[in-house]
């Protein structure tokens, strides 16, 4: 595999960090790409001074960053400013700098509160679930009730963290909370998979019918359960625990050494947790 060949400037001795992104950058190239594929997350705070002076001490354009400097001081917007790079380094199609442009306006109307979950809601998406679970909690106590609808996405979210973190009596909890704030059949739906998820069958019977007015969706989430029995039955996963289970019974287990299954079965259950949380959505 051949060396990438950069096209403008030179690459940083010093990387810059994107706090917003959690990622660094070495070169102009890397933080174009940044721009345009998480254009959707652009907000003022890329427009740092600091990454102005990075890109002219480490990478070696002072042309840029004289144009980025006299931008900040004439308090410009974000879409310029990811325009200005992404038009100097011409990396990318001019249609493409154009849609960046274009979606950068657009986050520019949302309110703080909504800026605040596009961010909490790309930790959610990047997988790190205690991060983005910290930031909605912010955001509740700062929206405090002002804005029903931003809270119900919010709190949806909420449950779909925990449930990626197995702790289905805490996404029930948030996916409760949404319910009763926007009546989404979604979060009803999801309610119900968590709470079926962490109680014995007995228990969830019982809590069903309590609830007549969950009976239909009830019935919904069984299909969706029985759906993903069939789909596991079909996997290699299943097929594989169905070989270990054998191999327990007729061999490790005659010769008294359980060891091998125990650490097969460790190695299965992780790439099985790490594929449900890709799922889970």
């Amino acid at each position: 595999m051949g060396q990438i060949i950069l096209g403008t400037g030179k690459y940083a001795e010093k990387p810059y960090f994107i706090d917003k992104f959690y990622i660094n950058v070495y070169s102009v190239e890397e933080l174009c790409y940044i721009l345009v594929e998480k254009a959707q997350m652009l907000d003022p705070e890329i427009m740092q001074r600091d990454l102005v002076q990075w890109l002219d001490e480490q990478c070696g354009l002072n042309q840029l960053a004289h144009a980025l400097y006299s931008l900040l001081n004439q308090n410009g917007s974000t879409a310029a400013f990811a325009g200005i790079i992404l038009e100097y380094v011409n990396l990318y199609p001019a249609d493409v700098v154009a849609r960046v442009e274009e979606t950068v306006r657009g986050n520019e109307g949302l309110s703080p509160w909504e800026r605040g979950k596009a961010k909490a809601d790309y930790l959610l998406q990047s997988g790190r679930y205690y991060g983005a679970l910290k930031q909605y909690y912010v955001l509740l106590t700062q929206i405090g009730g002002k804005d029903q609808s931003l809270e119900a996405q919010i709190m949806y979210n909420m449950g779909v963290a925990y449930a990626k973190l197995f702790m289905f009596q805490q996404a029930s909890r948030w996916f409760l909370k949404a319910y009763e704030a926007d009546g989404a059949a979604e979060s009803l739906a999801l309610y119900l998979t968590s709470v079926r998820m962490y109680s014995p069958d007995e228990a969830y019977v019982s809590f069903i019918a309590e609830h007549p007015e969950y009976h239909s969706a009830s019935l919904q989430v069984e299909k969706r359960m029985e759906q993903a029995a069939g789909q596991f039955e079909a996997t290699e996963e299943n097929r594989m625990l169905f070989t270990l289970q054998v191999f327990k019974e007729e061999g490790a287990s005659t010769a008294g050494n359980d060891t091998p299954y125990y650490q097969e079965i460790e190695k299965l259950t992780a790439g099985l947790k790490q594929r449900y949380r890709e799922y889970v959505s």
